[in-house]
């Protein structure tokens, strides 16, 4: 019995984690600014899963995940590139850094044990997300002045005249501060809240999830995020696809491009021989000069971009490639690699999932996934929290789909045929990037 309650004790004080790291509570009240919240809790649910998260990382348990298994792996990686410039401090600064990102992921699957528990997390994450969006909306338009949201005056360009022409864009708090970040948010937010919308079982009352999903649809707009709109045209193709069909989801895409320019302004403007699109493949370039030399297989160091371009990449990937060298930045794509190849085979006939709930999320999961990979494409969030959340919802997806097999069976696991094809594709991807930033930049 008491182990029962320990287990049901680690689940609530994890969702009141998520609930921390999307609300923010020492910026929303100045009392608690001095009160590490989120340590507080997510170090609680460590004492509380100790023996699940220590079942976790055995060698056994750990080749039956090779999505966790890579993120072990960015852990290794990350001191080594910086002990490979002798900077000794980094090495430990940087993984405590990582560590604190990484434990929510960790703690998340070693939580969701069950179904019941991964909806339950959806519907926190979801409202919680719904709660600091229709904030940062009332704020932007006015209504309610929030001290801990500052939104973000932007350079949109030249106006007919030759002045400068300023736009608002929303922002939100904390972690989500920039408007490309919360618009990520938002798309995610958006797909879960469609998955309960569309769900019978969840009877007549599940048309309330349509007020969260227009406020998210308000949201986004309000953002100006040409990186937000990408998101959101990845998630909805991969959604149609999965359920209606290849012709479908390109008819829908195809409606979706002519209504841009019409709803979304500026950023249905988004061009690669200038502006921001311009300016981010520059920043690529600075990167991957950079990792072309002897820092090529262990980089140039955990959050050394900035030092070599003035910026960061504005690509999680390419970021990942350069800092933590084509070793861990094969790790990072290989997060991605191995639950795209879950997701894969989950879809097809002859891998059944036994549990119709399950079966039913599989489009919205592959929706959410290539909504925040495409943004991915546009953002350095390659190490933060908010990705490792993404990516720990999907792999406690994978962990229960196991369970529910017919017949019951791993997805994938670490061996010899599953690390060539990793090695192969992403040597593919950094060349492919390369190749990308040489044409585009003559």
């Amino acid at each position: 019995m008491a182990r029962v309650s320990a287990n049901q004790l680690s689940f609530g004080l994890f969702c009141l984690t998520a609930v921390a790291v999307l609300l923010r509570p020492g910026e929303m009240v100045p009392e608690l600014a001095s009160i590490p919240v989120y340590e507080l809790l997510s170090f609680s649910t460590l004492a509380l899963a100790l023996p699940r998260v220590v079942e976790l990382f055995k060698i056994s348990s750990l080749q039956c995940q090779p999505a966790t298994l890579c993120l072990v792996g960015m852990a290794a990686i990350i001191p080594v590139s910086h002990l490979t410039h002798s900077y000794f401090g980094g090495a430990v600064e940087g993984l405590a850094d990582y560590f604190k990102s990484a434990l929510f992921y960790v703690l998340l699957i070693a939580v969701v044990d069950r179904w019941e528990r991964f909806n339950s997390l959806l519907k926190v994450i979801a409202l919680a997300a719904t709660v600091m969006v229709t904030m940062c909306v009332a704020d932007y338009f006015g209504a309610v002045d929030f001290p801990f949201i500052n939104h973000i005056n932007d350079n949109d360009g030249l106006t007919a005249s030759g002045d400068i022409q300023r736009v608002v864009r929303m922002s939100g708090s904390g972690i989500f501060s920039d408007p490309n970040d919360i618009s990520m948010l938002i798309v995610m937010t958006s797909m879960v809240c469609m998955s309960f919308l569309t769900d019978r079982a969840r009877g007549p009352l599940r048309v309330g999830w349509l007020v969260p999903i227009g406020l998210m649809a308000v949201g986004l707009l309000c953002t100006k995020s040409r990186g937000g709109l990408l998101s959101l045209g990845a998630a909805v193709s991969v959604l149609c696809m999965y359920r209606y069909g290849k012709t479908a989801a390109i008819t829908i895409g195809l409606s979706g491009l002519m209504a841009i320019p019409v709803l979304a302004g500026r950023q249905a403007e988004a061009a690669l021989d200038e502006g921001t699109g311009h300016d981010r493949i520059m920043l690529w370039r600075e990167g991957l000069i950079a990792v072309r030399s002897a820092d090529i297989v262990f980089g140039t160091g955990y959050r050394t971009y900035y030092d070599i371009a003035g910026l960061m990449a504005h690509n999680s990937f390419v970021h990942t490639f350069v800092e933590l060298g084509l070793v861990g930045g094969t790790f990072f794509f290989g997060v991605f690699f191995f639950l795209g190849w879950q997701l894969w085979r989950l879809s097809r006939p002859d891998w059944p999932l036994l549990d119709a709930r399950q079966s039913r999320f599989i489009p919205y999961l592959a929706a959410i996934g290539a909504g925040w990979t495409i943004g991915l494409q546009s953002l350095s969030l390659c190490y933060a929290v908010q990705t490792l959340m993404v990516l720990g919802l999907a792999t406690a997806f994978m962990n229960l789909a196991c369970w529910n097999l017919n017949p019951p069976r791993l997805l994938l696991s670490w061996d010899r045929v599953a690390r060539q094809r990793l090695v192969a594709a992403s040597l593919c991807v950094f060349v492919a990037f390369n190749v990308f930033v040489t044409v585009m930049t003559g």
